[in-house]
C-alpha cells in the first residue's frame, strides 16, 4: 500500500473588500482595497487525516486584514500593508512558513466641485489600479508591484530619433 502525501498546498482567502476613510477633520481621504492572502505551511493533515486543527480559518484571516487596517497606519502604501500582514500569519502561527499576500488599491479621485477639491466626495475616474503581491516567508520577503489598465495619451513631444536610417527610412 502507497502512502498518501501532500507534495503542494496553498490555501486561504481572496477577494477581501477593504474600505478605509482617514479623516482629518472635514477633510477626508478613502482607500479601497481588495486583498488575497495564501498560506502554506504544514498543511498535511487536514488533507490526509481530516484533521483541521492546524487550520487557520477563513474568516480570521478575513477579520485579521480588518484589524491589521484599523491598527496600523500603512495601509495607504499597499506594499508595506501587504508585509505586514504576511509578517502577522508566519509570526503568530509556527507551522506557517509562508504568506502570500496580494493587494489592488482601487483609485478614488476628489471631486471638483465649483472649482474647489471637495472635503469628501470622491469619484472613479479610470480603470487603472496599483497592484502588488508580496510574499513573506522566514528567508526574507519578495515584493512586485505595479500598474494595471493604465492608458496614457501624449498629442505631441513624443517623437522617435536616432534610429537607423537606411533607404526605407
Amino acid at each position: 500500500m502507497s502512502k498518501v502525501y501532500l507534495k503542494e498546498q496553498e490555501y486561504g482567502k481572496d477577494r477581501v473588500r477593504l474600505a478605509k476613510v482617514i479623516r482629518k477633520e472635514k477633510w477626508h481621504e478613502i482607500i479601497e482595497l481588495t486583498v488575497r492572502v495564501l498560506l502554506d505551511g504544514e498543511f498535511e493533515t487536514p488533507y490526509t487525516k481530516a484533521d483541521n486543527s492546524m487550520i487557520v480559518a477563513t474568516d480570521s484571516i478575513k477579520n485579521t486584514i480588518y484589524i491589521l487596517a484599523k491598527q496600523l497606519s500603512c495601509v495607504e502604501n499597499i506594499e508595506i500593508f501587504a508585509s505586514e500582514i504576511g509578517q502577522h500569519f508566519i509570526t503568530t502561527y509556527s507551522h506557517v512558513h509562508k504568506a502570500t499576500v496580494s493587494i489592488t488599491k482601487h483609485k478614488w479621485t476628489r471631486m471638483l466641485i465649483d472649482g474647489k477639491f471637495h472635503d469628501h466626495s470622491f469619484l472613479r475616474d479610470g480603470d487603472d489600479v496599483h497592484d502588488t503581491k508580496v510574499v513573506v516567508s522566514r528567508k526574507g520577503i519578495i515584493i512586485e508591484s505595479g500598474l494595471k489598465n493604465l492608458l496614457v495619451l501624449k498629442t505631441t513631444g513624443s517623437a522617435f530619433y536616432g534610429f537607423l536610417r537606411d533607404k526605407c527610412k
